[in-house]
């Protein structure tokens, strides 16, 4: 006979005639004589002791739940760590509970550093030869119990639950398994967000009661001054350029998007992904590279590109990203866009991006002129070192965008040279030279360098030298007249009485 036909009537249900759930042994018998299904509950999945757990020396700080930064060269996954205001009260909860076991919690909002401090904490008072079990969302602890049993307590055994909430529950992290830990004196050091937190921590449901006697450290992605200040005597490129360009985001946002801002926007270029979201993304990360700061309105980046962007490629390219910034960012003023700072910080100093050519720097002056007077100077000043090179190489486009800016500069003695450079490289290109003289109201030389261009075939400049040519000599065939030339006013008279009848038939 069966085990479960010899249970007495204590154990049974009543059912129809013929079958009954033995509740104690979770066993069902099908009225189908000579049949029986019986469900057993599935074992807990062993834990491996925990004296073969890894020591904290040993751990890799990626497997704990700490966000990857963005790495260039032989730089390590992640820059030094920066003390926090909270670390002192972290450090007498955790040395606190390595000694009498039981749960301690980090809180605070998403991407705020918990993984990364409370890591460093554990590193501070637990020392590297403490052994951590680490255990991924969803991991049936139950089995914890028989792997304490025979350790070594000579040394500190820790459990490390990387956002709590996804290990609460039934195979979980439940009230009699902490219990289990406290008496094994072994630490569960968790990490938790603020929304979850207060979701699973009151009222009177096991999560609460699991929760109710955890002492925590809570963070914030807004760095205190102090905090601050500590960043600042940092010297890793990443911390640097988390203090210049993290703007409202904070130092932690900074670092934990960064990667995936560079990841989906380079990827965002092949074809059939975002070609179109990409290259407007582009055009804001190479004016920041230019050193303009200021946001810029759509219409340059179509102005530049001779292309409308769509409502669906500046949607893409706004949408945060970790629920924390986009590719691009809104200016102060409706409608005006600049790339966000974590992206601009990668693309200083990535090396997959070429350095900005000519034509960008001249583009990036003139927006700045527009739309960004404070960024101006600083635009202009950085071209003109960039480009210098280029220039004394005889590269045409950067003696020509070298003079431009030059001229906006105000340096007129510097402009002249390189114009007078670029005419001499490209006959034709004695244009630009003698627009920049007739502003200055230099007619005479301008007409030189307008016959050079006009004879090399430019067209505004055969367009601009007739009507300047007339003009002049309008102007000394009166001269003339005025001193008693009956020829010079012969003549004037008839070039007036042409100009005015060419003036009728344009307005006619």
């Amino acid at each position: 006979m069966e085990p479960e036909q010899e249970e007495g009537a204590a154990g049974r249900a009543a059912g129809p005639a013929g079958d009954h759930v033995d509740f104690r042994h979770a066993t069902f018998h099908a009225p189908v004589i000579g049949t029986q299904y019986t469900y057993a509950p599935p074992s807990p999945a062993p834990v491996a002791p925990a004296d073969t757990w890894p020591r904290l020396r040993a751990v890799r700080r990626l497997t704990l739940g700490i966000r990857p930064a963005r790495r260039f060269g032989e730089e390590p996954p992640l820059p030094p760590y920066v003390r926090r205001d909270v670390d002192d009260a972290l450090d007498r909860i955790v040395r606190d509970r390595l000694r009498t076991g039981g749960l301690a919690v980090v809180t605070g909002e998403a991407l705020s550093g918990k993984s990364r401090t409370a890591w460093a904490a554990l590193r501070r008072a637990g020392g590297a030869g403490a052994r951590v079990h680490i255990a991924q969302p969803g991991a049936d602890l139950r089995g914890l119990p028989a792997a304490l049993r025979g350790r070594d307590r000579s040394c500190h055994h820790v459990l490390w639950l990387d956002d709590l909430e996804g290990h609460l529950g039934a195979e979980g992290l439940t009230a009699g398994l902490l219990a289990e830990c406290v008496h094994e004196s072994v630490l569960v050091l968790a990490t938790m967000r603020d929304d979850a937190y207060d979701a699973h921590r009151f009222g009177d449901g096991p999560t609460a009661r699991v929760l109710s006697g955890a002492p925590t450290a809570g963070l914030s992605c807004r760095w205190s001054a102090a905090e601050l200040t500590r960043l600042a005597g940092a010297a890793d490129p990443r911390l640097a350029d988390a203090r210049r360009y993290r703007g409202a985001l904070g130092v932690t946002r900074f670092l934990a998007v960064g990667p995936e801002l560079w990841e989906e926007w380079r990827r965002a270029g092949r074809p059939g992904a975002q070609p179109g979201g990409h290259l407007l993304v582009r055009l804001a990360v190479d004016l920041a590279r230019c050193g303009l700061t200021a946001a810029v309105p759509l219409a340059e980046f179509e102005r530049r590109t001779a292309r409308s962007f769509p409502a669906s490629d500046l949607d893409w390219a706004a949408r945060p990203r970790l629920g924390v910034v986009g590719l691009l960012v809104r200016g102060e003023q409706a409608g005006t866009w600049r790339a966000s700072g974590p992206l601009v910080a990668d693309a200083l100093r990535s090396s997959e991006l070429p350095p900005p050519g000519p034509d960008l720097w001249s583009f990036a002056a003139e927006t700045a002129q527009e739309h960004g007077p404070d960024d101006f100077d600083a635009v202009v000043r950085a071209g003109r070192a960039a480009l210098r090179e280029w220039a004394e190489a005889d590269d045409e486009y950067a003696v020509w965008s070298l003079a431009d800016l030059a001229a906006l500069a105000g340096d007129d003695t510097d402009a002249r040279f390189w114009y007078r450079r670029l005419a001499e490289l490209v006959p034709r290109l004695a244009q630009p030279f003698a627009e920049y003289l007739l502003g200055r109201g230099e007619d005479d030389e301008a007409v030189h360098y307008l016959m050079k261009a006009a004879g090399a075939g430019h067209e505004r400049a055969v367009h601009d030298l007739g009507p300047l040519l007339l003009a002049r000599a309008e102007h000394w065939l009166a001269r003339s007249a005025e001193a008693g030339s009956t020829s010079a006013a012969a003549q004037l008279t008839a070039l007036r009485a042409a100009l005015d009848g060419d003036r009728a038939t344009v307005e006619e």
